[in-house]
């Protein structure tokens, strides 16, 4: 188990393990299978399998390894197999047989039944040890803290066992122990805690980004930076209230309205962009881009790279203005946002009068969702003022809904109350 803050390359050490594994297995006759798991098929393929394709080429083992872009497996000459996948539906992988080992990358994302019937396929016999790795950031998910960190020992001997050696270090060694028809059977473990701070290649910008969480979310600084257990509370939108994961991404045709929203950014904040487009009461949302330090010439190049088209409408940040201007000259259909007393509050509200589907792979985006929280007072009450982090893509998701809904505003016979600004 490999877990603790944002940045800490815990994904990367996975990743580099795996193929590590594979290439000595090959000298020693032995094949692998293993499983490399998201929540959702979308993320699938900008996490996991991303991960895989960029140490495959950093290491250039391409003449030994087939690559299936569709299917997302790496077949190895030797005919080891990596299979990358979303569990999305449990059954997925029931007639997967002959695993030696599985990873689920942001186990917090699963349920406890995925990861029963997840154990349920590393069994049998194999001339390797079988193993699950798991990786997540602390956040507080009662199976998880429940299967691995809650230490107990039953009457008949069973229990999660603390076997660790130093209790001083950031790792623990943990033994699993389980009463099958009267005889106890022992599975080992370790967890290790890891943070920014032990990642030495990590900017130097990333990293104050992570400290700056102390001063703006104390919740998000424990979590992302300290690699702590933390549940965000206060949340402006609700996970399956508001808002949900979604695999499905529309046709074209079918949206009543289509649009993407940009907020700039440079040193301080990543630039986002999102895609957005309305059915009825109901919006799927996508993350296009989040990234550092990029120029308004690096913004239309990445829009020509997504195939964006100058046709789209884009409603950006009208804080900047030079940088609409010049986007402008570039030939994109881009207009700037309106803003006024309460405009984040009244975009926030509209958001809120439709349910939202973000697309799986959107992992900057949901993570926002998921963090996006209102302000506490001295006295611990919740304001109605958002902490403004956690909000690049979300303030271009207010963006397009406020404009789509602002030609209403006259024409709407009902009281809208002071959603909108004067």
């Amino acid at each position: 188990i490999l877990f603790g803050g944002a940045g800490s390359g815990k994904s990367e050490e996975v990743a580099r393990r795996w193929l590590l594994r594979i290439l000595v297995g090959m000298k020693k006759r032995i094949r692998h299978k293993i499983l490399a798991l998201r929540k959702t098929q979308p993320a699938v393929r900008r996490s996991v399998f991303s991960l895989f394709n960029k140490y495959i080429d950093l290491w250039s083992l391409r003449n030994i390894v087939h690559i299936n872009k569709k299917d997302m497996t790496f077949t190895f000459t030797n005919g080891s197999m990596i299979l990358c996948c979303g569990l999305d539906d449990p059954e997925k992988i029931k007639s997967i047989e002959g695993l030696t080992g599985a990873w689920m990358e942001e186990a917090t994302e699963f349920t406890e039944e995925d990861f029963r019937e997840l154990d349920r396929r590393i069994r049998g016999l194999s001339s390797t040890f079988l193993q699950i790795v798991i990786t997540f950031n602390p956040i507080e998910v009662k199976w998880l803290r429940d299967e691995f960190f809650e230490f107990k020992t039953e009457e008949d001997g069973s229990g999660l066992i603390d076997v660790t050696d130093d209790s001083k270090l950031r790792y623990c060694r943990f033994k699993k122990v389980s009463s099958i028809k009267g005889k106890l059977h022992e599975v080992y473990g370790t967890s290790l805690l890891t943070t920014y701070k032990d990642n030495r290649f990590l900017d130097d910008l990333y990293q104050v980004i992570l400290e700056d969480l102390k001063r703006k979310d104390i919740t998000a600084y424990r979590i992302y930076a300290l690699g702590q257990w933390g549940s965000p509370k206060g949340l402006v939108y609700d996970e399956g209230t508001n808002w949900s994961v979604c695999n499905e991404w529309p046709s074209l045709e079918s949206f009543e309205k289509h649009a993407f929203g940009l907020d700039f950014g440079y040193s301080n904040a990543p630039t986002g962009i999102i895609e957005m487009g309305m059915i009825g009461n109901e919006i799927w949302e996508r993350e296009r881009l989040f990234e550092m330090e990029l120029t308004n010439q690096d913004i239309a190049r990445a829009l020509i790279r997504l195939r964006i088209s100058k046709k789209n409408k884009i409603v950006a940040d009208c804080a900047e203005p030079k940088s609409i201007e010049e986007m402008r000259r570039a030939g994109f259909k881009i207009i700037d946002c309106r803003k006024g007393a309460d405009s984040i509050r009244n975009g926030i509200s509209l958001v809120k009068d439709f349910y939202v589907h973000v697309y799986g792979d959107s992992e900057n985006l949901i993570k926002e969702k998921r963090n996006y929280k209102w302000m506490e007072s001295k006295d611990g009450e919740y304001t109605n003022e958002p902490v403004d982090t956690w909000n690049h893509l979300l303030d271009g998701e207010r963006y397009v809904v406020d404009n789509w809904l602002s030609h209403k505003v006259a024409s709407f016979s009902y009281n809208l109350g002071n959603r909108y600004p004067a």
